[in-house]
């Protein structure tokens, strides 16, 4: 805010430096003659100097996100039980000091980009946890393979399961769903009771609920500690947002 207000002062002095602007008093009137003027004036100044407009708009796009990320870390802080649950679909170092969120759809081509980005930051940090956030919301098939990969948490293999559906390149009806969960070693029988049962759609009725609460309206997203990165960052991006995020910590004691 303080940018965009900064910006907008320094126009108006240049305008009023050139002469183009008379000095009036605050609260002054000005006749029409006055008015028309001073909008020629100030379109002229516009048109000779362009770069204003954009400077200007850039200053409020940045107030915008600014406020954004503080309304996000909020709501995070609101819910931060809720997206670090130790019963969530995770993996990594489960008392790590550093916890990553991810909010994902299984038909998002750049949440499987982020995948190799996760399983490097993993394997490269001892002390980090990747929570996943299933949020599906790229159509029906999307769905259901958030409900299946739910029911492989419930037998302990979310993750290799997770693997499997990011690079299975086919359709993900229940066919093909039920045959990567076999490949994956798991009882596909009992993922179907566990898909009846009610508790995997409240589970994604709850993500979805926190998601649009914290301002998540795109796939993937990512909250790291307090900080929310709405979209693909890559894995050098990921890893400086961890350590951003250790940084921080450590300047807070």
């Amino acid at each position: 805010m303080i940018s965009t207000f900064k910006k907008t002062a320094l126009t108006c002095t240049a305008l009023a430096t050139m002469g183009a602007i008379p000095a009036l008093a605050q609260d002054a009137e000005f006749s029409p003659a006055q008015k028309e003027a001073m909008g020629g004036v100030i379109k002229e100044y516009l048109m000779e100097n362009p770069k204003v407009i954009f400077d200007a708009i850039e200053a409020y796009r940045n107030e915008q996100e600014e406020q954004a990320q503080k309304q996000a870390e909020e709501k995070i802080g609101d819910n931060i039980a809720a997206l670090t649950d130790a019963d969530a679909p995770s993996v990594g170092n489960p008392n790590g000091d550093v916890t990553v969120v991810e909010f994902f759809d299984y038909n998002c081509g750049y949440c499987k980009r982020a995948l190799p980005d996760i399983q490097a930051a993993i394997k490269g940090d001892d002390n980090l946890r990747v929570v996943f956030k299933e949020m599906p919301i790229l159509g029906p098939t999307s769905k259901t393979a958030a409900e299946w990969a739910l029911a492989a948490h419930k037998q302990g293999k979310y993750f290799e399961y997770h693997i499997a559906l990011m690079e299975h390149k086919g359709p993900k009806e229940e066919a093909q769903l039920a045959k990567l969960a076999k490949d994956s070693g798991l009882d596909v029988e009992q993922m179907k009771k566990d898909l009846d049962s009610g508790e995997i759609e409240k589970e994604l009725n709850q993500v979805m609920e926190v998601a649009r609460e914290i301002g998540v309206s795109g796939t993937p997203a990512f909250i790291v500690g307090k900080t929310f990165i709405p979209g693909y960052v890559g894995e050098d991006g990921l890893k400086q947002a961890i350590a951003d995020e250790r940084k921080r910590m450590k300047d807070d004691g």
